[in-house]
């Protein structure tokens, strides 16, 4: 993405947010995109340019730990009700009062905290690989998850975050970080189920070493790309993602979110897109999720992507497409 629209904003907290911004032309509306891990801004690039060319508005935050942005390692600063002001300090300094949110993967969990903190900053929200999220119950225990996930499922969907949750799980990634990209990217199926989710695959698999072949939607170049954003940042913030949901921090933080405001509002226009190759963010999760009682006949829109976690890159141009043809039945 053109390095000239990039700008950097100070927060209310105290943070520095570095965004892409390109406004929007001809009465076009403005999209926010919200990335997950391990990623940056630029996980966006393809989908975002294709909107800058249609015109829209579109903003796209490195989020807190990742890019030009701040990256404390305090996993405190990571709740949501604070990195959802800090979003939207981004909107008051483009002067921006209204924005369609997109998120994938953990930016699908910060765009459904837009709904509870600030739904009256978003008129439509998309969802990629992750559904909407509503706030964690109280007593959310993670080790009674997995325990769940594994009777429910046969393996740990979540069981790589107790390694995530452990201080030098960042030194590991970074010291192999070769092998980890390729988990990361990883799309043969049961190989992740294996390598990535399990509890205790990571670590095994970074600590044994070796690489598996890129997917067929990423370059050497992205690798490269990856690996040096991540060389030069490190892995101790982009894992505070974990560590404040594992620890306490977002189910506490939750606790404060009113109960007329556990979902976004009745109606607002809601788009899903599924991966049927995610072997962690399963669609049927997913599906489930919007099954809720909350959400009204016809309020969700859902499509299917034959594609793994990252379908925002390998089908960056099918899922611009259809995003668009959704907003534009919004409109009309």
């Amino acid at each position: 993405m053109d390095p000239s629209h990039y700008k950097d904003v100070i927060t209310p907290r105290g943070l520095k947010y570095h965004y892409y911004y390109s406004p929007a032309r001809d009465g076009k509306r403005t999209l926010l995109f919200c990335h997950g891990f391990p990623s940056s801004a630029r996980d966006w690039h393809r989908v975002a340019l294709y909107f800058k060319e249609q015109g829209y508005g579109v903003i796209i935050p490195d989020m807190l730990g990742y890019g030009g942005t701040d990256r404390p390692t305090d996993p405190s600063l990571y709740i949501h009700s604070g990195m959802s002001q800090d979003i939207v300090s981004i909107l008051d300094a483009e002067k921006i009062e209204k924005i369609i949110a997109v998120g994938h993967d953990w930016g699908s969990a910060s765009v459904s905290r837009l709904a509870s903190w600030y739904p009256e900053r978003v008129t439509a929200y998309a969802f990629y690989a992750v559904p909407y999220s509503p706030p964690l119950p109280g007593d959310f225990d993670y080790n009674a998850v997995i325990a769940s996930q594994k009777q429910q499922y046969g393996y740990e969907l979540f069981g790589y975050w107790a390694f995530f949750n452990r201080d030098e799980a960042a030194q590991i990634m970074l010291d192999h970080i070769e092998t980890f990209v390729t988990l990361a990217w990883q799309d043969n199926y049961q190989y992740a189920i294996d390598h990535f989710a399990r509890t205790g695959a990571m670590e095994r698999t970074l600590l044994e070493g070796g690489t598996s072949p890129l997917p067929s939607w990423a370059s050497e170049a992205d690798k490269q790309a990856f690996i040096e954003g991540f060389r030069a940042g490190g892995f101790a913030a982009p894992t505070c993602w974990y560590k404040t949901i594992v620890r306490g921090f977002i189910s506490a933080d939750d606790a404060q979110i009113p109960a007329e405001r556990a979902y976004p509002p009745a109606g607002v226009p809601i788009f899903y897109g599924a991966a049927t190759n995610d072997f962690v963010c399963l669609p049927s999760i997913g599906y489930a999720a919007f099954r809720n009682e909350h959400f009204l006949k016809g309020q969700v829109t859902e499509k299917e992507y034959d594609a793994d976690h990252w379908l925002i890159l390998s089908k960056a141009d099918e899922i611009s497409r259809d995003l668009e043809s959704w907003i534009e039945k919004l409109t009309n």
